[in-house]
């Protein structure tokens, strides 16, 4: 068999989200990049061929929570360019994608087959691989390899150290329970309509049978099954089996198909169904996990534990014994997302091999987490960011993980708009903190203009949610009508940390008596003075005839939270009783109309000099007030003395409490109507007039990065001309670079 050679700087092994993003942070700083798979498809458990689901809401208790950097470019492609809204979109708009990307080549159907190491043991030198396309060997050589297989087929090749299986005592642990840990698998299955009755005699090769199924697993799938019969759906066993691992997800699809045709309440109506298709394989439980230098525990997550060395950020839910692996159904929503350290993506024997995804260097229950699509995605892109700094600097990973070092790791992400750590990388570079700011205009009411929309039901119990800079709450309105007089309770509580948008300590309590009327403003009597600056909340209970009224794109830091009896899903939150009502659509949420009195300053221009990228305890943008843009909006920046500058970031807001859906799916409006889509940047030249530097139209991103010859200034300024539906100009961050 002909063997080519294919030389790189860095491999990246596996296509899902962790090894796109990996592969692409990788090149975008300059690395020559190969990307391999044994798959035809990329996209892994998203893609076409397994089609698992993309992302669980309510996982965490912070609302703002979505990913930014490389991820968030990819779903803002996706949702403009699957005009299908199916996988077969999906695969064709991200193939494209990634092959428009720059020093990066993809290799599609080429299996693992051997690893060639050093004579020491602790480097790859080579990897061989089989090409499905071609039928030849490919020699793969680079300084760095990086395993995103979602199984650790690179990283078990190399012989590399790591444990394979349960750990059942971990699992034990934290449930109090000596009962048997059932072992767990997954797939999917795609179901049609047939003109004609179709029957289904179940193979006899079938290893299981439906019934002996968790009841949380035929919940699940009767469920998804309630809503639509038609289409994809998770198929999930969990419980005892025989010879586990020879179950494929033929014997899984089968057996749940068997029940559902011939013995469940569904059986008159799947009289016509058929399965369509099923994912080729299943995902299980008794994954491999590698050793790095530091093992993530289901402890460190739940605690929000901060590493100094802190690379991205997750926000999946913990595992029990009894959990769902494609679903929220039986696992933990985690207190606020959590960190997780270069330490743990990189092995502690072979010096030149990083990793991604479920199989990074942690514990068994915490690994479970790690499959998340998402989450998986931040470790890719922040360990193809390490390799290429360590081609550059001519380091291992090893030593660019020590303190000082990091930091060289962790600015290279956050330039990028990724989130490293919960809180934020300083950058001692960007010239904007040193400067003055004066803008057109700032954002000083939580309610717009209107209109007003009278909620179709009367909420029994309810939280709201709003940021408090002030020293004092002397008053509360909210809008509203009442059938009948009515006497409800009030709350006024304090955010319960940084981190979060959970309620904490109450700060005073009353019981108001709503007189019956029209609609009309209403002032709650809480006056209170305030312990710490952040979110507060407004709970409301025994509320029988009161009616409130919503409006549409609220400002950020405004959100409705609904008792948790009301999400489906059948997830836990041990850490609050209610879940934050987000938006269907990409853009801003629409929550209760309300107003604080003193009114709160939290939206002024000042906010985008912090280094601060996403809402923490407060909002942490600015925002304009409400405008036609008929005369554009503005920010200037200017410096006592001249400065160089070559380059300028800028962080819109892209809407990051709105999360993408599980599947695929057909936007009618892809783009947050919050990112700015026209804009100009000037500067100030040496006469003090302002001339044309940039200019942008249709811009569709969250994030704007553009470099240009050096210009010695004392000035810029971003002129904002429009944007892709909001009334209102929103910016996070801008940072400007010599």
């Amino acid at each position: 068999m002909k063997t080519l050679s294919e030389r790189s700087d860095i491999v990246v092994f596996g296509s899902g989200l962790a090894g796109i993003c990996a592969a692409v942070s990788a090149a975008r700083e300059g690395a020559v990049v190969r990307l391999v798979d044994e798959r035809a498809c990329v996209g892994g458990r998203i893609g076409n061929e397994i089609r698992f689901p993309f992302d669980f809401k309510g996982t965490t208790n912070f609302a703002y929570q979505r990913e930014t950097g490389i991820l968030d470019e990819i779903l803002f492609y996706l949702s403009k360019h699957n005009l299908e809204g199916n996988y077969c979109g999906l695969e064709r708009s991200l193939n494209t994608w990634i092959r428009e990307q720059k020093r990066l080549e993809i290799f599609s159907g080429t299996q693992l087959f051997e690893v060639r190491k050093n004579k020491a043991g602790d480097k790859i030198e080579s990897v061989v691989a089989i090409s499905n396309k071609c039928g030849e060997r490919i020699l793969f050589r680079s300084p760095y390899y990086i395993d995103c297989t979602r199984t650790g087929v690179l990283t078990q090749l190399a012989s590399a150290p790591g444990e394979n299986g349960l750990e059942t005592g971990e699992y034990l642990k934290s449930t109090a329970s000596s009962k048997e840990i059932p072992y767990r698998c997954a797939a999917t299955m795609e179901i049609g309509l047939s003109e004609t009755p179709v029957a289904f005699n179940c193979p006899p090769w079938v290893s299981l049978k439906w019934e002996d199924n968790h009841q949380l697993a035929k919940i699940d799938l009767l469920e998804s099954l309630s809503k639509e019969l038609l289409g994809i759906h998770n198929v999930e066993w969990l419980g005892k089996t025989k010879n586990e691992f020879k179950i494929e997800s033929a014997d899984l699809i089968w057996s749940a198909w068997d029940y559902l045709k011939n013995r469940s309440p569904l059986v008159e109506r799947a009289r016509h169904l058929v399965v369509e298709c099923f994912s080729p394989l299943t995902l299980s439980s008794q994954g491999f996990r590698a050793k790095g230098e530091y093992l993530l525990s289901p402890e460190d997550m739940e605690s929000g534990k901060e590493f100094y060395d802190s690379v991205s950020l997750g926000r999946s839910p913990l595992d029990l014994s009894e959990s769902l692996l494609c679903s929220p159904r039986g696992k933990i929503a985690l207190p606020q997302p959590f960190e997780i350290p270069l330490r743990s993506l990189f092995s502690s024997k072979i010096k030149n091999l990083l990793f991604a995804g479920e199989h990074i260097s942690s514990t068994s229950r915490a690994s479970a987490s790690f499959s998340h699509p998402p989450t998986s995605s931040q470790m890719g892109a922040a360990v193809g960011v390490c390799a290429a700094v360590c081609i550059e600097k001519k380091r291992l990973p090893r030593t660019m993980s020590k303190q000082g070092n990091i930091d060289i790791i962790r600015k290279r992400l956050a330039r990028t708009n990724h989130t490293c750590a919960l809180y934020p990388v300083e950058d001692l570079d960007n010239q904007i903190p040193h400067s003055k700011i004066v803008s057109s205009s700032s954002l000083g009411s939580f309610v717009g203009k209107g209109p007003f929309f009278k909620l179709s039901f009367i909420p029994n119990r309810g939280l709201l949610q709003f940021p408090i800079i002030s020293e004092s709450i002397e008053g509360i309105h909210i809008y509203l009508e009442c059938s009948e007089d009515s006497e409800v309770g009030f709350r006024l509580l304090q955010g319960s940390s940084t981190a979060t948008t959970i309620p904490g300590e109450c700060l005073e309590s009353t019981t108001q008596l709503i007189r019956a009327g029209g609609v009309r403003w209403e002032r709650i009597f809480l006056n209170s003075n305030v312990k710490r600056k952040g979110w507060h909340f407004l709970e409301f209970t025994k509320n029988n005839n009161v009616s409130f009224y919503e409006y549409e794109n609220v400002p950020t830091g405004i959100l409705c939270h609904h008792p948790l009896k009301s999400v489906e899903g059948g997830l836990h939150n041990p850490y609050s009783e209610f879940c934050p009502k987000l938006p269907n659509l990409p853009g801003p949420s629409t929550s209760i109309a309300l107003e604080i009195e003193p009114k709160q300053k939290v939206y002024l221009a000042n906010n985008v000099q912090n280094e601060k990228n996403r809402p923490d305890c407060l909002p942490n943008l600015w925002i304009s007030e409400e405008t036609d843009f008929r005369f554009p909006e503005f920010i200037e920046f200017h410096w006592e003395e001249n400065i160089d500058i070559s380059s300028i970031d800028i962080v819109w807001d892209a809407s990051l409490e709105y999360l993408y859906p599980a599947r695929p799916e057909i936007f009618s409006h892809s783009i947050p109507p919050s990112i700015v889509r026209d804009y100009k940047i000037y500067y100030m030249n040496e006469v003090g007039h302002w001339q044309d530097l940039i200019e942008v139209f249709d811009n569709g991103h969250g994030f704007s990065r553009h470099t240009f010859e050096n210009i010695n200034t004392q000035a810029i300024e971003i002129e904002i001309l429009s944007t892709h539906g909001l009334n209102r100009a929103q910016v996070y961050q801008v940072r400007a670079y010599s």
